[in-house]
């Protein structure tokens, strides 16, 4: 099978591999589209801590059941169209008993700890795979992931209909958050993005959003809120820029949901979280019950026109190369797919 392999950081190659060979339990998927994602690139330039070549890339995925071995016939048979959970679990410690497997003592993600789905098959254990139904399109099945790490985070900041809600960050990870809030009831949403396309795109989704470098965004955000302050404030980026804002601008009692991965560590007023009593949320990844979330919602076709509009360039397997390049060189893009 062809499959884009990381030889070294920095450099990715389109190879001919065996296809996987499958054990009890698992399913081989023949992938139809992938997306690439910014932990994609951190891996690709060898900043991720735990990643290590020759790998395959890629966690986003969406295709069909080639093959699968199991002992029971189960609901799953070739043809299916699915997409699977890309964060596997060892089902058995503290976390994973307790429903938070994404924080599992012996976390294997695809694409980073083993090989992942820029190829044309991938193996997956049966009990991360989703079935979809036909009429789902499986170029919007490919942002399944994404989705769910959107709707963890939402889940995460409690986010109650009629709360304001601020986002720090554009991206699509951003934006999705955005979009789901907007599901969940919230009466204000308001981003902030410097890049202007990311911006205009937002704003065509009916977004507010504030531009950090031509506006003061701590006194802006609390004119739009009459001095309160937002209830939920999503920090998207992984910057210090972002740190320092995210205290000023939330309500008293509210919460800080800290989503982007910061390269370095960086100052927290911590000040602002013991006088406003604020809370703060971590997330990592997304735990299966909001993976399967994000399929009940691709399932009912709500966020259908602004997931399509979420995926502003495709590149073929073949192209893999031009394709990382554009997503670590381009700017204005949002979503980069590949078909396979």
């Amino acid at each position: 099978m062809k499959a884009a392999l990381l030889t070294k950081f920095k450099q990715i190659e389109l190879k001919e591999l065996e296809v996987p060979k499958l054990k009890e339990g698992e399913a081989l998927i023949k992938v139809s589209y992938a997306g690439i994602c910014g932990s994609d690139v951190h891996v690709f330039m060898g900043h991720h801590p735990t990643a290590k070549p020759p790998l395959v890339l890629g966690h986003e995925f969406c295709g069909t059941i080639s093959d699968i071995k199991t002992e029971g016939k189960g609901y799953l048979k070739p043809g299916d169209k699915v997409v699977a959970q890309p964060v596997i679990s060892c089902n058995a410690c503290d976390m994973c008993v307790d429903g938070k497997e994404n924080l599992c003592a012996d976390l294997n993600i695809i694409g980073v700890h083993s090989d992942g789905c820029f190829a044309q098959y991938v193996k997956m254990p049966v009990r991360k795979i989703y079935k979809l139904p036909e009429f789902v399109d499986l170029r919007l099945a490919v942002l399944a992931e994404p989705l769910a790490v959107a709707v963890h985070d939402v889940r995460r900041s409690g986010l109650l209909a009629g709360q304001t809600v601020f986002i720090i960050g554009g991206g699509p990870i951003g934006m999705m958050i955005a979009f789901l809030s907007k599901l969940t009831g919230a009466s204000k949403i308001v981003l902030s993005e410097p890049n202007e396309s990311r911006a205009a795109f937002a704003e065509k989704q009916g977004f507010p959003v504030l531009n950090p470098t031509k506006s003061n965004i701590q006194a802006e955000a609390m004119k739009i809120t009459d001095g309160a302050g937002f209830d939920k404030v999503f920090e998207v980026t992984g910057t210090s820029q972002g740190a320092a804002l995210m205290t000023e601008i939330t309500k008293k009692g509210g919460n800080i949901v800290l989503v982007g991965f910061p390269n370095d560590n960086y100052v927290i007023n911590t000040s602002s979280i013991i006088t406003k009593e604020l809370r703060l949320d971590g997330v990592r990844i997304h735990a299966q019950m909001n993976f399967a979330a994000a399929i009940g919602i691709l399932e009912s076709g709500m966020l259908n026109e602004q997931l399509e509009a979420l995926i502003t360039n495709e590149f073929s397997l073949d192209d893999i190369c031009a394709a990382m390049r554009f997503s670590m060189e381009e700017q204005n893009h949002l979503k980069v797919i590949l078909k396979v």
